[in-house]
């Protein structure tokens, strides 16, 4: 009696094991597969998201000493060290004005295209603010894309307006943007198509915020 309850009890532990694992691999998989307006869709468009915790320090980890800290040398790294600012942005996107914005918005969706093709991971987020969900959502493509070895074949979008729009209260500049999803697909690293990607409007409004750093984008929505 008591082998038998083992038994089941092991039996369903390994199934549960089997789901979850499925499910990941489903999970990975459906990441790479959501077109890029879907993604927008997906991503909630926006909303102030809090930054991930730093690791907190583990107590009694380091005995107190009176030991002088030694001196950082220059040009050492720092695991706290944020994206440096794209060297590559044209001055037409550099420029304080709408059009500047709008310049800038077009060199986002360039480098989504770099950034899906080749594929490499960090091209997005020095372009951009945590609040633009979208933005992650298009990074987070990009790096998963890294890590399993897949690209999209040419680019998958191209832009054909961007347009400014109104100035928000906060100071903030709105770009419309309109072109196409490409008709592509994505393919692994000895280019056989793993998936296949149909061609699709985008209309969509950027909110595009300026820091001491230049421009960067704040907000990405679908327009219906």
């Amino acid at each position: 009696m008591q082998l038998t309850t083992v038994k089941s009890i092991s039996t369903a532990k390994h199934a549960s094991t089997t789901r979850k694992t499925s499910a990941a691999k489903k999970a990975s998989a459906a990441l790479l597969a959501v077109p890029l307006a879907a993604s927008m869709l997906l991503a909630g468009c926006g909303g102030d998201t809090k930054p991930n915790a730093s690791p907190s320090s583990t107590a009694g980890s380091s005995p107190t000493t009176t030991t002088p800290a030694p001196t950082t040398t220059s040009g050492s790294p720092t695991s706290t060290a944020r994206p440096k600012t794209d060297p590559n942005i044209p001055a037409t996107a550099r420029a304080h004005t709408p059009a500047g914005a709008a310049a800038f918005v077009r060199y986002f969706h360039d480098q989504l295209n770099v950034a899906w093709s080749q594929p490499r991971a960090g091209l997005l987020t020095p372009l951009s603010l945590p609040s633009c969900k979208t933005c992650r959502a298009l990074e987070d493509n990009a790096a998963e894309m890294v890590a399993t070895h897949r690209h999209m074949r040419g680019d998958t979008v191209r832009i054909d307006s961007v347009d400014p729009g109104d100035r928000v209260s906060n100071g903030d500049q709105t770009v419309v943007i309109t072109g196409e999803q490409l008709k592509t697909s994505v393919v692994n690293s000895n280019g056989k198509r793993v998936r296949n990607i149909a061609l699709s409007k985008i209309r969509s409004l950027a909110t595009i915020r300026w820091t001491a750093a230049g421009w960067r984008v704040s907000e990405i929505k679908v327009l219906t």
